[in-house]
């Protein structure tokens, strides 16, 4: 079987063929016989121009929670809520501007990301789906936790576990698509092709084996810790060390009143 083939192979669903039962997200222990990117080739898409348009508005629906609540901290900045008997102050609603902002990116980076895996593994309206179903989540599990822990009262509390829990969920995502990297075209031009351990676009099919398989099993996944630490642990301790010195002199401008 030559390398076309070998590429255009799609799971089967279908009882006594290689790969029946198995769906894209792979087992701890996935399969030799699964293939390991799909290609939707052989039931070609017609073009369409509108596919583009939704993408982007359903990609950017992830900053929805995170620009309303960035508005409404900037209003309390300008003027505070009276909520007895201890109203958050405007330093308070300063750190959770702060955190609104980390997590509508970390949102958009999030939904982005997974947006390259669905595109390569799914046709458009599969992948459009998989966008909106995905706000679907968020949206709610946002409003519950603002809902549970009282936001009105302690806005940078609440905040801060949705800009962390966030970053985690970045972090995953950054895992869950280093399988998938663009390769350079023989003859030096970008926009190269998806390869997995099959392929041999350079003639150099060990290189390109050792590193789909990187990491041992999971599907050829593999934690990257450099870009974990600069994309998701390094924004959320620097607010951190912020929100600890934020507290800090409030509590000498609160002793320098006294």
């Amino acid at each position: 079987m030559d390398n076309g083939r070998r590429r255009n192979k799609l799971i089967s669903t279908r009882p006594g063929e290689r790969g029946a039962g198995e769906t894209e997200t792979e087992n701890d222990e996935p399969p030799r016989h699964l293939p390991t990117s799909r290609s939707t080739t052989s039931t070609p898409v017609p073009p369409n121009r509108l596919s583009p348009l939704l993408f982007e508005l359903s990609r950017h629906l992830s900053i929805v929670p995170a620009v309303f609540a960035l508005c409404l901290h900037l209003y309390h900045i300008y003027r505070p809520p009276e909520i007895p008997p201890c109203p958050p102050e405007r330093i308070d609603y300063i750190v959770a501007a702060l955190w609104t902002i980390l997590t509508g990116y970390q949102c958009l980076s999030l939904t982005t990301g997974l947006l390259v895996r669905w595109r390569v593994y799914y046709p458009p309206l599969a992948t459009l789906i998989r966008l909106v179903s995905l706000q679907a989540i968020c949206w709610p599990a946002t409003h519950f936790t603002l809902t549970l822990l009282e936001h009105e009262k302690r806005p940078v509390i609440v905040w801060a576990i949705i800009g962390t829990t966030t970053c985690a969920s970045k972090s995953v995502q950054i895992w869950v698509t280093s399988n998938l990297w663009w390769e350079t075209l023989p003859n030096g031009t970008p926009g190269g092709a998806l390869v997995d351990e099959n392929d041999n676009i350079n003639g150099n099919a060990s290189e390109i084996k050792w590193r789909r398989f990187k990491g041992g099993q999971w599907g050829g996944r593999r934690w990257n810790w450099n870009p974990v630490v600069r994309k998701c642990m390094l924004p959320a301790g620097l607010l951190y060390c912020f929100m600890a010195w934020a507290e800090q002199l409030r509590r000498e401008w609160s002793s320098a009143g006294c």
